[in-house]
């Protein structure tokens, strides 16, 4: 009885720490995502250097599963990938409220 209630309190210390890495890792990837977004802003959609900022972040968010030791599973898919286009749509939109180059006509 002792021993399934320590088991018990493991596993829940184990899901509690899932989550926190989780919700890290989600975070870094939204962070990593912004300047690619904004720079991604500056250019005409489906252009080269659009698709290269867009694929660009894909290895250091790799990284960044793999530093918290995150398996890519059905559960982790949706948060990991709604952060990704999330940071991606929060930077473009912040190069069209503060562009870093203004045009001059």
């Amino acid at each position: 009885m002792l021993l399934q209630f320590k088991l018990q309190l493991i596993n829940e210390a184990t899901a509690n720490e899932l989550w926190w890495r989780v919700l890290i890792t989600c975070i870094a990837t939204f962070l990593v995502n912004l300047p690619f977004g904004y720079m991604r802003g500056s250019f005409r959609k489906l252009s080269f250097w659009w698709f290269v900022f867009i694929h660009a972040p894909v290895p250091l968010i790799i990284l960044i599963r793999k530093f918290h030791d995150l398996k890519l599973t059905w559960t982790l898919a949706p948060f990991l990938l709604g952060s990704f286009f999330l940071g991606q749509f929060v930077g473009r939109k912040m190069y069209a409220k503060y562009p870093l180059w203004k045009n001059k006509k």
